[in-house]
């Protein structure tokens, strides 16, 4: 589309991500106007609606698509339910941001990049951690000279009770393509689980990165949600990242080496708590969004990185399943 234009907007899903999170982080994105919402409540469309503005309202996605010439949809459903919105969006030529997990499995997956193959739509999924201030200040350092390469990757996450499909497909999988983004593809070497009780579930996941680095996630549904939620460590010959329930990056440097500041060892850069608050990363992936719909290129992660991800948390099972 022209780059002087709005970006025509949809909506499908008005729960609570979409009303607390993407409407909000969407107003600080360029040129846009929201044009429609779908959602099979009432309820929850005059909700959305109270807050946010939106030309038309609908019932049925299958309807919006075909009648409100939407540039761009926001999809936060579930991945149980997404394949026929997706599906409907890509034959209506509509470009779709959409909250992870896209789909339920690699099948369906490739079932929409099939289908993209006769349409102009691109598919983005919402994996925030790869835009999370945070990760991407300890991938910026990593990538340094003096840091010497990841060579050792460790990652710990814990979630409240979930049933163990759940918890794969709605936290392990953020994990995984953490991994991915920091240290390019990585294939599972061995899964580990223990269950305490019911929905009280723990995995170590082992892995072997194509740079030649090796790693363990920890993931688990043994603690309240009100304990600190995620813990990455990332180590190089010249030193030692630590992002610690995405608190300030703190980077321990080789003997000798000194920060702008002139203090040595230990370097706890702060570059993301200003001018924005992005530890979550909504702001930025939406925005990321909303300026390749206008520009007319490829948003990131696509479908095809987002199936790379999804093909890990089906090894999962096969490993265990070989126990």
């Amino acid at each position: 589309m022209k780059t002087d234009e709005s970006v025509r907007v949809g909506f499908v899903g008005l729960g609570r991500h979409s009303f607390d999170v993407l409407a909000h982080v969407l107003r600080s994105a360029p040129a846009h106007e929201v044009v429609a919402v779908c959602d099979i409540d009432p309820a929850k469309i005059d909700r959305f609606t109270g807050t946010y503005s939106a030309a038309r309202t609908f019932t049925d996605y299958a309807e919006m698509f075909a009648t409100a010439k939407l540039d761009a949809v926001i999809v936060a459903v579930s991945h149980q339910s997404n394949l026929p919105i997706l599906a409907a969006a890509i034959e209506n030529d509509v470009h779709v941001f959409v909250e992870k997990t896209p789909v339920r499995s690699v099948a369906e997956a490739d079932q929409l990049i099939e289908l993209q193959r006769s349409s102009t739509s691109h598919v983005m999924v919402g994996f925030n951690r790869r835009f999370m201030s945070p990760y991407l200040e300890a991938k910026d350092i990593s990538e340094r000279e003096e840091f010497g390469g990841i060579h050792l990757y460790q990652s710990q996450f814990h979630a409240t009770r979930y049933g163990e499909e759940a918890f794969k497909l709605n936290h392990v999988i953020h994990h995984l393509d953490l991994a991915r983004f920091l240290l390019g593809e990585i294939e599972l070497t061995q899964v580990q689980r223990v269950r305490v009780g019911e929905q009280l579930i723990g995995y170590t996941l082992s892995f072997l990165a194509a740079s030649g680095a090796i790693g363990t996630i920890q993931a688990g549904s043994l603690l309240d949600a009100r304990f600190p939620m995620e813990r990455l460590e990332l180590l190089g010959t010249g030193g030692n990242i630590v992002v610690d329930n995405l608190q300030p990056v703190v980077y321990h440097r080789a003997p000798g080496l000194r920060d702008d500041a002139g203090a040595p060892g230990v370097w706890s850069p702060r570059t993301y708590l200003t001018p924005q608050h992005n530890l979550q990363g909504y702001e930025s992936e939406i925005t990321h969004f909303i300026e390749c719909v206008r520009d007319g290129v490829p948003p990131s992660p696509d479908l095809r990185d987002a199936r790379r991800t999804l093909r890990l948390v089906e090894r999962i099972d096969e490993l265990l399943a070989h126990d």
